[in-house]
């Protein structure tokens, strides 16, 4: 959570949560859930037994998965003995033999937060197939409601409608219908914008980093409402090409169209301050300004932003605030259900790596 929430992505497939190779709509029968391992709870072997079933899909290394864990925990409590609630996992990093464990160890660290059925997708990836790639969906978490005759009736993110479909779905009167409209019309806008970002996507995947830059500009001019996405991405490819550009691209968001999105302002602190950028010239003051503004927006009380602003402070020699900072990082965070284990120790790690110093 602590590092994944924070990357920015490049659009090429991802631009859309929506795929091309759609075959699974609302409406139609869901498949049937075949899972290599039932990690916890009931197995399901049937749907449309009468009941409303959610199939949500979700992964280890999702930080927005793990933000839905207790959400979903809730409306499974909440719908007890009317819908049944299954988590099954996917896009597992398969190349290592014991991802299955990892899964386990996850699912067993989570305790009575994640308080419904558990199930893995296998090497086979059966389920990531027939559910996830069959309904175009490209990104987790995701969950798909199926009614009590066992068909697709809404899909979506859990953190958004769901509670609102489930209850619907139960009482009959959640219009199928119309969601399938609303489906069909999704695809064609998401079929729409993949057609525009082509050029783009074929440049980055060339990395013709200066053709990249046009494409981008030519987007931003006829499509002021991708202007945002597009700044994340310019300032993706200008740290790649020119990182002095991108450095002073990066301020001019920070004072303009980013100045008021601490998320976005996060995100461009973290990418110039995470190594894993392998920056050859990171500008730490840059990365502190923009962290910092970032963290004042939210009166200093989201740990995440704490800690990106804590590791700026670090690598540019203030060691004694960066401390202070993470400190304050680890505390919030140790009080938040929202953070798992894994992402408070991370910061706890990062907070001793410090006072070595």
């Amino acid at each position: 959570m602590a590092r994944l929430s924070r990357l920015l992505l490049l659009p090429l497939a991802a631009l859309s949560a929506l795929s091309a190779a759609q075959q699974l709509k609302i409406g139609d029968p869901a498949p049937p859930i075949q899972v290599a391992k039932w990690v916890k709870g009931t197995p399901v072997t049937k749907l449309g037994d009468g009941k409303v079933h959610v199939v949500e899909f979700w992964a280890t290394w999702c930080g927005p998965c793990k933000v839905s864990i207790p959400h979903l925990t809730e409306l499974a409590n909440k719908y007890k003995g009317r819908a049944t609630f299954t988590g099954v996992s996917v896009w597992e990093d398969q190349t290592k033999t014991d991802f299955m464990d990892k899964v386990e160890s996850f699912v067993k660290g989570y305790g009575p937060k994640m308080e419904y059925n558990v199930a893995a997708d296998g090497t086979a990836n059966t389920m990531s197939e027939t559910w996830m790639r069959a309904a175009g969906q490209n990104g987790i978490p995701a969950a798909f409601v199926v009614d009590q005759q066992g068909k697709i009736a809404w899909i979506g993110h859990p953190m958004g409608q769901l509670d609102k479909v489930v209850e619907e779905v139960i009482a009959g009167t959640f219009d199928v219908k119309a969601e399938a409209e609303k489906q069909a019309k999704a695809f064609a806008a998401a079929e729409k914008r993949r057609a525009l970002m082509k050029p783009l996507n074929d440049a980055l995947k060339a990395k013709d980093f200066p053709l990249a830059l046009t494409e981008i500009d030519k987007l931003a001019a006829s499509n002021p409402e991708m202007k945002p996405m597009l700044a994340s991405t310019k300032f993706n490819v200008l740290l790649s090409s020119d990182e002095p550009a991108a450095y002073a691209y990066a301020k001019e968001l920070g004072e303009g169209a980013f100045r008021d999105n601490p998320n976005m302002l996060n995100q461009i602190a973290w990418k110039i301050v995470d190594e894993k950028s392998k920056l050859k010239t990171p500008d730490y003051a840059l990365a502190i300004s923009l962290a910092q503004r970032a963290s004042d927006l939210l009166k200093n009380a989201n740990p995440m932003i704490l800690d990106t602003l804590a590791v700026a402070q670090f690598k540019s020699g203030n060691v004694a605030k960066a401390i202070e900072t993470q400190q304050l990082a680890v505390s919030l965070a140790e009080k938040d259900t929202n953070y798992d284990k894994d992402t408070v120790k991370e910061l706890r790690d990062r907070l001793e790596s410090f006072k070595k110093k």
